[in-house]
């Protein structure tokens, strides 16, 4: 695989949360080295059980990469219990078993990669770059605005996300990042935001206070910071 082709193949999985199962300590940390080639977000989990707790708390994984033979709970029960409950996640699987029933097995609960250990760079590579042509994640990346606190802005749907979680916001909320992401704008003046917002203008500035509170209880961050006697700036992440 040439480094052009790599690299393209990067720019989209660093975005991605990774869960990563393997309790193997020493092929854990050996596979981790390999991985940080391609992901800045690896969540580690020592067997299936640890790797469900993780799943079922978290719930902002866009890649699970798993070992079969596993305590507590095996990689293809793992697997079969993931998928029950979320069928868009992609998994692959990294096995020393070339066995035909635990293969036949893990294709039929719905995996995207079998590879085998001793695996190389380039065998991860060809999986990860099959993942992003079948879920389209080069227009869902392109389309993604990236915001400080791990949030994104979906230009497309327009929609917020906190990794891979949808934000319901409520018409104003929506409006307002709208406004910001609409004219590639960092600051906004009250004005503008009161005109975009409610289409008239009042002098104080309490309709537009209300909604940024509301936004910094439900994000529990300040997305959008006040910009002293102008109005407000969005806080664009710095990459």
């Amino acid at each position: 695989m040439t480094s052009g082709k790599l690299e393209n193949i990067i720019k989209y999985t660093k975005n991605l949360n990774v869960l990563y199962v393997e309790d193997n300590i020493y092929v854990q940390q050996q596979t981790i080295k390999m991985l940080e080639s391609f992901f800045n977000n690896i969540y580690i989990a020592s067997n299936g059980k640890e790797a469900l707790d993780l799943f079922n708390t978290e719930n902002l994984y866009n890649l699970i990469i798993t070992d079969i033979e596993m305590p507590f709970v095996d990689g293809v029960s793992l697997i079969e219990i993931i998928r029950e409950y979320n069928k868009k996640v992609s998994i692959i699987v990294l096995s020393a078993h070339d066995n035909k029933d635990y293969f036949l097995k893990t294709i039929n609960a719905g995996i995207d990669g079998y590879i085998l250990k001793p695996y190389t760079l380039e065998q991860i590579s060809q999986t990860l770059e099959y993942i992003i042509e079948k879920y389209d994640l080069e227009e869902i990346f392109d389309n993604l605005i990236k915001l400080e606190f791990n949030y994104f802005w979906n230009k497309t749907t327009n929609q917020l996300y906190k990794n891979s979680c949808h934000i319901r916001l409520s018409k104003y909320e929506t409006k307002l990042f709208e406004l910001f992401i609409k004219s590639n704008s960092i600051i906004k003046s009250y004005t503008e935001i009161e005109y975009y917002l409610f289409e008239d203008y009042e002098e104080n500035t309490k309709r537009i206070r209300n909604i940024i509170t509301r936004l910094k209880i439900k994000l529990e961050c300040d997305l959008f910071e006040t910009i002293y006697s102008h109005g407000y700036s969005l806080k664009y992440r710095q990459i």
